[in-house]
């Protein structure tokens, strides 16, 4: 018997269901209402919500349980958890995500579409459902940077024909600002097959966000003001509420709901990058549905934007984001709406976690060999590699200054002493040396800047999880303990390192394309906390060290990006100097 021949059988009563939820306090996303009723589940999908439920082969008494829609994550990349997807499932199935919307942009960076379906295959090992964002500027900034693979035209015709595909990934605003063909044909394919076109619009405001919007955007994540958020609102555009491990804007967003009185409609949560720690110790959205209701959102309309809204905005409301007849049977279980602790978590109709706690095996995949030989180098860095010359005393430089809590940073001016024909950093006024060096074609390319917001007081942290080309990024408070790190990734193929006094201190080995690991989520949480406690006694106090670093070498976030090509003036799309003359 089919699928859903049984489903509707089931709903006639005509066959047991496989599994009834009774009594359950149901929060009707759809309503908003909690109705005191049956669920029935059959072949892995809802057959009703009837009160008077039928046979089945098995009751689960849930008086004094709420009974929510699985979560729904609505913008994530996957493989900057530092996790294959395997192993984040086992973290975030406990937390009542059952459902992850996913731009594989890292991993198509380094290894193009093969790298794209090795991750799928990975991720298909799970009750996760996970449907992808296709990756639309792969490079993220054409001959700004040197990157591992392209993703072109031909790739996205290619798979937006698949059944996984939601949608567009992130488009920033230089792909249509002016138009460009070749962004504006990826528009056009995915619009043709009713997807949505996912945005990337930080700082973007008044004509530009309008032409934005018109070239088909759907939605942005960028937001750090309320007032930028409202914005884009204001054009038709929904606003995803994002709370990673760098990128916080909840508290800031969710007044436009709980203090203006905006519709909950146009807003839903999504993480965008979080680390796995951060996950451990606060949760994955079941945290932003906490945090809002801690905020003021009532708990009904923080279910909806974790939930129903997401499904809807990807037009798969048909399929995830609610509890009713025909959709998924993706179902969480909480004692109290307000304090939103997942306790029970179905997915496609069966228990998967408990108290946090992951039920079943998952199915591991295993990566092939050239995944794990991605970190090409022309030959190990030197000290002298990090060196900035001036004929001056006194050198004027411009600086990228980070914000904690964002990934959006500002450009200052700085003025550096140059001792024996070469600027030297300023410890106490925290400008460090930051570089990039290129991993992925040998082309021997170092690009070197300044940064402020770290505050080492000596040694260096280094990545080759560098936004979104991937090359290898390293802060420093000396040229050589900078080398020291850059080729320890080298010598691992990639991976997070921490140095001081010309050793190293701590690592993460990211060998599965520069930046996923193969270990269990409780050995990475395990080894990134005692990075970030090596990057602490290095003197910085960065919540999220590595996260942010990871992102200061991103081109397309105001204000100043880092590639392996040099110092990106990201308004203008160009390389800059460092020095100023």
């Amino acid at each position: 018997m089919s699928a859903i021949k049984r489903v509707i059988r089931t709903a006639l009563k005509e066959l047991p269901a496989e599994l009834v939820l009774k009594d359950c306090n149901l929060v009707n996303v759809y309503t908003g209402e909690i109705t005191r009723t049956d669920v029935s589940i059959a072949a892995g999908r809802v057959a009703s919500i009837e009160k008077n439920s039928g046979p089945a082969q098995k009751f689960f008494d849930c008086s004094g349980y709420y009974a929510v829609p699985g979560l729904l994550d609505g913008h994530v990349h996957l493989d900057s958890t530092l996790l294959t997807p395997t192993q984040l499932a086992k973290i975030i199935l406990p937390c009542g995500t059952t459902t992850v919307f996913i731009d594989p942009m890292e991993i198509a960076n380094v290894l193009g579409l093969r790298g794209i379906n090795s991750l799928l295959k990975d991720a298909w090992g799970s009750p996760l459902k996970t449907y992808v964002q296709i990756s639309s500027r792969v490079p993220t900034a054409p001959g700004l940077e040197t990157t591992g693979a392209v993703l072109g035209v031909r790739e996205v015709v290619r798979m937006v024909k698949w059944s996984t595909v939601a949608s567009l990934g992130e488009l920033d605003p230089s792909k249509v600002i002016p138009p460009q063909d070749e962004y504006l044909l990826k528009v056009m394919a995915t619009k043709r097959s009713w997807k949505v076109r996912v945005g990337h619009a930080a700082g973007l405001s008044g004509a530009e966000l309008n032409a934005y919007a018109s070239a088909g955007i759907g939605d942005d994540h960028e937001c750090v003001t309320a007032e930028e958020a409202l914005e884009r609102v204001r054009l038709g555009m929904k606003v995803m509420i994002r709370e990673g491990s760098s990128e916080r804007n909840l508290e800031e967003l969710i007044k436009l709901i709980t203090v203006k009185g905006q519709d909950p409609r146009n807003f839903f949560f999504c993480t965008d990058d979080k680390h796995p720690n951060d996950i451990v110790r606060e949760g994955h959205i079941d945290y932003n549905v906490r945090k809002a209701i801690s905020l003021g959102l009532d708990p009904v309309r923080a279910v909806q934007l974790a939930t129903i809204n997401c499904a809807e905005h990807f037009r798969l409301d048909d399929e995830v984001g609610s509890i009713a007849p025909g959709r998924f049977a993706d179902i969480v279980l909480v004692r109290d709406l307000r304090e939103f602790k997942p306790e029970i978590v179905i997915a496609n109709g069966q228990v998967v976690a408990r108290k946090g706690k992951l039920l079943v095996r998952l199915r591991e995949y295993r990566w092939p060999g050239w995944s794990t030989n991605t970190v090409k180098m022309k030959r190990s860095v030197e000290p002298a590699d990090f060196e900035i010359t001036s004929d001056r005393e006194v050198q004027a430089v411009r600086v990228i200054q980070t914000i904690e809590g964002q990934i959006i940073n500002k450009e200052i001016r700085a003025e550096l002493k140059v001792i024996d024909g070469k600027v030297v950093v300023d410890i106490a006024n925290d400008i460090l040396k930051i570089a990039c060096v290129e991993r992925h074609k040998r082309t021997g390319n170092v690009a070197v800047a300044f940064v402020k917001g770290f505050e080492l007081k000596e040694g260096a942290i280094a990545s080759s999880v560098a936004h979104d080309h991937h090359n290898i990024v390293v802060v420093g408070a000396n040229e050589a303990d900078m080398a020291k790190a850059v080729n320890e990734i080298k010598r691992t193929q990639g991976g997070l390192v921490a140095v001081g006094r010309g050793k190293v201190l701590e690592k993460l080995e990211l060998p599965i394309a520069g930046l996923m690991s193969k270990r269990s989520p409780d050995v990475v949480t395990r080894k990134l906390e005692k990075l970030n406690q090596a990057a602490r006694d290095l003197g910085c106090k960065l919540n999220a060290p590595f996260m942010t670093l990871s992102f200061i070498s991103l081109p397309t976030v105001p204000e100043l990006g880092l590639t392996d090509k040099g110092l990106v003036d990201v308004r203008h799309r160009r390389i800059i100097p460092v020095k100023i003359d």
